[in-house]
């Protein structure tokens, strides 16, 4: 005879009862203390008992000091999702550092700022601590506290007001991430659709209002718009291939630095198109836009495609490994970054660069020699949102990669006057530009509006 058995598991003791230490049960937001081996100096466990499975959920402090656990335990509660049948919590009730930690943790993982990120969030806790208010909830954040701490970022660490607007946006960000309803996982792995907190404080400074409340100067552009001879001296301080190409990419698509390293011409070129997005990455705010070739960029890849082919033949033949099958390679690997050697050979002839300094360039530089290529046009191109008119038209207007030849006129415009500038050769095979096409886009010399301004 076969007989089947299942494990009773008995609902918890109520809290105030002993444990096995003798101890009180420390129990704090439905979630309470559990050292099972006291007596080996085992870890202290958060527990927590569900009705509906009839079992006791379970996850490991790593810690077997009581005080220590107490304190994990209260940042986890803190962390952790109210269940469905749970009231959310008011921003009264969540501490500033937790929304922070969620934040941190959670989305700033997944986008480009995470270390501004991540530096917010630290200024934030050492304002709270500067205040005597490091257990602060997140409805302290109050207009006249987040002016407060404009006037300490400013005093203590000479933030102008641009930065102190990017520390606010972050906290701002962190505690509205709170109070979106989306599946999040509780401590003990399960799933819950709930929010975190009901709603957040609003956060009414930016820099102009900043700079006037503190009377403070009004920040300046981060970087001055390069003119043709000062990009023309970067160009030529260039030394390594792959510093090159990645400014021929960037000035011939106007990419953001991700893009242009992601890129792959096998996967992305296609029919006189270049497709930023490459194949299996999801599209997010950062818009990857699908443009029309220019001729200047098609010589450089089709130039490049014949190099790079000879290249892992001749090391193949010499038996040698071969290098990676991708556009930038540095010593017989992949480029993983460009911006540190960027910055220094830039600095040489006394220019101050990053990678996102060729995109900027481009699109003022089209704007100020191509004024018949239209801000809408130019918006596309670089993936932003077009606001013109309604935006319901963008449901009905399919893409049209057509829209943007002009654009791709004017980069070979701009690039052939970057060429009287530079020493280096700019274009791999001879490219011209007609009468028409020069009127089509409105193309005027750039000597002619230095006199005029």
């Amino acid at each position: 005879m076969r007989r089947t058995a299942k494990a009773a598991v008995s609902e918890p003791a109520p809290i105030g009862t002993a444990d096995v230490a003798g101890r009180e049960r420390f129990e704090i937001g439905g979630y309470y203390l559990d050292q099972p081996h006291p007596d080996r100096g085992g870890s202290f466990y958060a527990c927590q008992y569900d009705r509906g499975a009839g079992i006791v959920r379970r996850r490991s402090l790593r810690t077997a000091d009581l005080e220590e656990a107490k304190v994990k335990l209260a940042a986890l509660v803190l962390s952790a999702p109210a269940g469905s049948s749970a009231t959310v919590p008011g921003p009264d009730a969540v501490l500033t550092v937790a929304a922070l930690a969620n934040y941190i943790d959670g989305h700033a993982t997944t986008i480009r700022s995470e270390d501004d990120a991540i530096r917010a969030g630290e200024l934030a806790k050492q304002y709270l601590e500067h205040v005597k208010k490091p257990m602060a909830p997140v409805s302290f954040w109050t207009p006249s506290r987040q002016l407060d701490f404009a006037k300490w970022l400013h005093e203590t660490f000479k933030h102008k007001p641009a930065s102190i607007e990017r520390r606010l946006d972050v906290i701002c960000a962190a505690f509205h991430e709170m109070t979106q309803v989306k599946l999040r996982v509780d401590p003990f792995g399960q799933q819950i659709e709930t929010a975190l907190m009901t709603h957040a404080p609003k956060f009414v400074y930016k820099r102009a209002r900043i700079a006037k409340d503190l009377k403070i100067a009004p920040s300046k552009p981060r970087h001055n718009t390069l003119t043709i001879d000062d990009m023309a001296k970067v160009i030529d301080a260039l030394k390594d291939e792959h510093q090159f190409r990645f400014a021929i990419l960037s000035l011939n698509t106007w990419a953001r630095p991700e893009a242009v390293m992601d890129f792959e011409p096998a996967t992305q070129r296609s029919g006189g198109l270049i497709d930023l997005n490459p194949p299996g990455r999801v599209e997010t705010n950062k818009r990857r836009s699908r443009i029309p070739e220019t001729r200047c960029l098609a010589g450089w890849l089709n130039h490049w495609a014949v190099v790079d082919v000879a290249a892992r033949e001749t090391a193949i033949a010499a038996g040698r490994e071969p290098p990676p099958a991708a556009l930038l390679v540095y010593q017989g690997e992949r480029v993983a970054s460009v911006k540190k050697g960027l910055v220094a050979q830039a600095s040489k002839v006394g220019i101050k660069f990053s990678p996102g300094r060729y995109r900027h360039f481009m699109s003022t530089m089209v704007r100020r020699l191509c004024r018949s290529v239209t801000r809408e046009q130019r918006s596309i191109w670089m993936g932003h949102v077009v606001r013109e008119g309604s935006q319901t038209t963008s449901n009905y207007e399919a893409e049209d990669p057509e829209f943007l030849e002009d654009v791709a006129l004017a980069t070979d415009f701009v690039m052939q006057q970057l060429q009287l500038k530079c020493q280096r050769r700019l274009f791999s095979i001879e490219v011209r530009l007609n009468r028409g096409e020069l009127s089509r886009i409105g193309a005027r010399s750039p000597t002619k509006l230095q006199q005029v301004q």
